[in-house]
């Protein structure tokens, strides 16, 4: 951050001048964010009061602190217009029929398009553009991160909102395993493999002798062999725990050369791909009684944390040739570029379909949690269960692998065997590495001022916006009150860097009002972390992470597993090649009023069941029942029917428009 705060003095001299032009006094700045939870506003929700370190008592329908802390840094009255419990559409349909007269700023979840219509099509809100130089360092940061301002400009070459900007830079979700799950069925001296008859041969190898895996890959171990593990599974005679284990065993020897055979999985040099992942997926289920210790335990080698992340098991299509399901970190990011840069849908292609067609063998052999498949309207933390339930005597439901935030699925509350583990080794974009295809992205959440203010509102307006982009700001949005941070010591993260470290104060009340989780506490009860106009940064999260999980994100930083950038570097064949494949896709399009209108009526963009139709066929489900093709010719048929030529064309001619081409 390169500016300092506009300050309250520089406040009060704008507010003077608009205060004689306008004539009135001003009745505060009105801010109106809506979450969809309670817990998640400006005002402090808490029935318990929570004291400060001066001594001040923060109660229920008080401003949080952080925000009576900006009350006295900017010399502004902040009014708190309905209520942050509502939902964020809900909230703008209502508040358009009137113009959006009744606050100065709005704000909330999944809003950037709204934003955007509402500014470019209606005039509802402030181009923000014209008025950078009242906020000096947004204008830094715009300025100096010139693929966020592409990203958030709308079709007239306009800025509308301010979004919430995750860690960009930072991995998002890691892929995680129960370690002890690898090291006995590898390693351990004598085994007690269950001996269960079972068939699994469903799967068939992703790498034939038609199409081979680079034998040789740059800094792993060399594979010796054309053998494939799953061709040796499939033509076992007798199939169970034992003999595909000892299978498995077998192989990695005869074909690597590791001092301990979990590495393969394990380490830094992991050197498994897709074929040997569902190998080991293979071992986990056919193991249960001898993993979990229950002989009517059951296994699940991969699961979602809860149904509605479902879209979680899509993302292995990476591990079969980088195949795109989302081109950022939203699940409705059904968009990528193509080698011309221009926008496709993920989900129209082929080699698309071809992925859900493998995941739906995966399923039949019981490789994928039941529940991580169902409706995804499920909402049931299913990582508590199957990662946090192993000292319930009536648990029988163990997972072994998920893919999700690192912090809270390494917490030592939950699970002191998960571990990270590196992604299967791919041929991605041309290109033998490890890759993951999600990373941390501006986010479609914010805020933006309605353009019927006053000229004392906007002056307001402005500061708050600009408060956030000052070292000030910046500090308080990503940790709190001053007095919160530790100014004699920092925190080193994993990533080699100095954070601002916490007082033992934050430690000790996150544990008494939510649990522990640094997170909520300062979001929920201190007032930061809200998902308005910022740049989060990655060491608050650092600080409450496990030493597993700090090791996780070590792991992929030492491996150079790659992700995607709003900048599209990665790692380019010397001939050939997609140059936009590492480049994500804005966090929404702007549509104008003749766009909007083309796409009203279409299937594709109006069909709420299309997400059950994708989940029909990894399902299995019978086509007479559901819908659900049984070929490539049936799928892509259905979606041209619904429209998606023409969908497709909209958006790229959207996407043409917001980045001035």
């Amino acid at each position: 951050m390169k500016g300092k705060l506009i300050g309250a003095l520089a406040l009060a001299g704008l507010t003077a001048v608009t205060l004689s032009s306008c004539g009135e006094d001003s009745s505060g700045l009105a801010i109106n964010l809506a979450y969809g939870n309670a817990d998640r506003g400006l005002l402090y929700n808490q029935s318990t009061p929570l004291t400060l370190q001066d001594g001040t008592v923060v109660s229920t329908g008080d401003l949080k602190p952080a925000w009576q802390h900006i009350e006295r840094e900017l010399g502004v009255d902040i009014v708190v217009d309905g209520s942050s419990a509502n939902k964020a559409a809900d909230m703008m349909s209502q508040e358009a029929t009137n113009g959006f007269q009744n606050a100065v700023i709005y704000g909330g979840g999944n809003l950037a398009d709204s934003f955007m219509n509402y500014g470019a099509n209606n005039g509802f809100f402030v181009k923000l553009d014209e008025h950078l130089d009242e906020m000096p360092d947004l204008k830094a940061y715009l300025n100096e991160n010139p693929n966020v301002k592409t990203a958030i400009t709308a079709y007239d070459g306009h800025i509308y909102h301010i979004p919430y900007i995750a860690e960009i830079g930072n991995y998002a979700r890691l892929y995680h395993v129960r370690k002890t799950w690898v090291t006995d069925l590898l390693d351990e001296a004598s085994p007690k493999y269950d001996t269960k008859t079972i068939e699994t041969t469903s799967y068939q190898p992703f790498y034939t002798a038609e199409h081979q895996r680079a034998k040789e890959i740059e800094g792993l171990p060399t594979k010796k062999t054309d053998q494939n593990i799953i061709e040796i599974m499939n033509n076992l005679q007798v199939k169970n725990g034992q003999t595909l284990t000892e299978a498995l065993k077998t192989y990695i020897k005869d074909n690597y050369d590791y001092d301990t055979l979990s590495d393969f999985y394990l380490s830094v040099d992991a050197a498994y791909d897709i074929d040997e992942l569902v190998a080991l997926f293979r071992c986990v289920k056919a193991n249960p009684a001898y993993l979990t210790g229950k002989a009517n335990g059951v296994t699940w080698p991969f699961f979602t944390r809860q149904g509605s992340y479902r879209e979680e098991v899509l993302r292995f299509g990476t591990y079969f040739d980088g195949v795109k399901a989302h081109g950022s970190d939203s699940y409705s990011s059904r968009w990528a570029f193509d080698e011309t840069g221009t926008p496709y849908y993920t989900y129209a292609t082929e080699e698309f379909y071809n992925v859900v067609t493998y995941l739906n063998t995966w399923n039949d052999e019981g490789l994928i949690y039941t529940d991580s498949l169902s409706d995804g309207n499920n909402t049931a933390n299913d990582r508590s269960t199957l990662y946090g339930s192993d000292s319930v005597e009536s648990a029988t439901n163990y997972g072994f692998m998920c893919y999700d935030f690192t912090a809270s699925t390494t917490a030592d509350s939950l699970n002191e065997d998960i571990v990270a583990i590196l992604p299967p080794v791919a041929e991605v974009n041309g290109v033998w590495q490890h890759y993951v295809d999600n990373t941390r992205v501006i986010k479609p959440d914010g805020w933006a001022i309605s353009s019927a203010s006053t000229e004392e509102e906007l002056a307001q307006a402005f500061s708050l916006f600009n408060y956030f982009f000052t070292d000030e700001g910046y500090q308080l949005q990503n940790y709190g009150l001053p007095d919160m941070i530790d100014t004699t010591k920092t925190f080193e993260g994993p990533d080699g860097k100095s954070y601002p470290a916490y007082t033992s104060w934050i430690t000790e009340q996150a544990e008494v009002y939510t649990k522990g989780d640094f997170s909520v506490f300062l979001r929920d009860c201190i007032g930061s972390l809200i998902p308005i106009g910022y740049q989060k940064e990655i060491g608050f999260e650092y600080q409450y992470t496990s030493q597993r999980g700090l090791d996780a994100v070590e792991l992929y930083t030492q491996a150079g597993v790659g992700q995607p950038s709003y900048a599209g570097t990665g790692k380019q064949p010397e001939t050939g090649g997609n140059q936009y494949y590492y480049t994500l896709i804005p966090p929404a399009f702007s549509l104008n009023r003749n766009q909007q209108a083309q796409i009203a009526n279409l299937g594709i963009a109006t069909d709420t069941n299309f997400n059950e139709f994708i989940f029909n066929i990894i399902r299995g489900l019978d086509p007479n029942e559901v819908t659900a093709p049984q070929s490539y010719s049936e799928y892509i048929k259905y979606l041209n029917d619904s429209g998606l030529q023409v969908y497709q064309k909209v958006y790229q001619d959207a996407y043409k428009a917001m980045s001035g081409n």
